[in-house]
């Protein structure tokens, strides 16, 4: 079956769970669903993910109301638990795309990875809309990332996949990951509260992140992700300085999901406080 994407700047294919934690249970999460949560404030975004039968009407009509869109997200079947999920793909999946700026694929195995890819190059515009890829840690391998065109990957996993002990040549090592040295035009490796480092082509450069007390670190690589591909979807570009800028506003927005636990306090966060811990960031870089 197949879902028709109505307008939207991105589309995100990923999982969703719900977590546990020792005080609240039931939370929603999953790097798909975390990722949509921290870029709809910033594009209109569409989900494409299993949701499965517990993700109640109530837990629905909160992502509703975050502006998510969820009719490529399927309520059969059980619903994932845990980080670690990854089983995200239902078979229904998108057939148009005629507004849509840029995809995410984040947390996919390789399987669900290869075929969310095929699907997003065969959209109509997929051969020059951006696809940004934010791989799954467990078993990550150069090559999983060797067809995005964007690719978002923590410093320690790609210090560790290209066994060197220094960023920039992990960041070129994995611009050439293809088997015939192809690979992604931009790599970013994500440093948490000290920023990151952004390699595009032959240019590189550095991003600033707002130093923030850290409740519960889960979801924020993943809210990471989902701010930079909404920007650059939204703005419909992904050169050089559209990337560092999008890579300051999502390192300013992603420690957000960590000053909560879970996505609770994500989801009190709106497009206004984004652009206040934006605007704040960058005036403390100025001084």
């Amino acid at each position: 079956r197949t879902s028709t994407i109505p307008v939207s700047a991105l589309l995100i294919a990923g999982p969703i769970a719900l977590d546990d934690f020792p005080e609240f249970s039931n939370t929603l999460g999953g790097a798909g669903l975390i990722a949509a949560i921290a870029a709809a404030p910033v594009a209109s975004t569409q989900l494409w993910a299993r949701g499965g039968r517990d993700l109640d009407e109530h837990m629905q009509q909160i992502l509703s109301k975050r502006r998510i869109d969820l009719s490529g997200v399927t309520f059969d079947g059980p619903t994932l638990r845990g980080r670690a999920a990854t089983n995200a793909l239902p078979t229904i999946q998108p057939n148009s795309a005629d507004d849509v700026g840029g995809v995410l694929l984040i947390g996919l195995d390789r399987v669900e990875q290869t075929r969310a890819l095929h699907v997003a190059r065969a959209l109509s515009g997929g051969a020059t809309r951006p696809v940004f890829i934010a791989p799954r840690a467990e078993d990550f391998r150069p090559a999983d990332i060797a067809e995005a065109d964007v690719a978002i990957v923590s410093l320690p996993l790609a210090l560790s996949a290209t066994g060197t002990n220094d960023a920039l040549a992990a960041a070129r090592a994995l611009q050439h990951c293809g088997p015939d040295g192809s690979g992604p035009k931009a790599v970013l490796l994500t440093a948490g509260m000290l920023g990151g480092l952004l390699c595009y082509g032959q240019l590189s450069g550095t991003w600033p992140a707002a130093p923030v007390e850290i409740i519960e670190p889960t979801g924020i690589g993943a809210a990471f992700a989902g701010v930079l591909a909404a920007w650059c979807a939204g703005a419909r570009a992904t050169d050089f300085g559209q990337l560092k800028r999008a890579a300051a506003v999502a390192g300013a927005v992603a420690g957000i999901c960590g000053q909560g636990v879970g996505t609770r306090r994500l989801l009190a966060a709106d497009r206004a406080e984004y652009l206040e811990r934006f605007n704040k960031l960058r005036r403390a870089t100025k001084s």
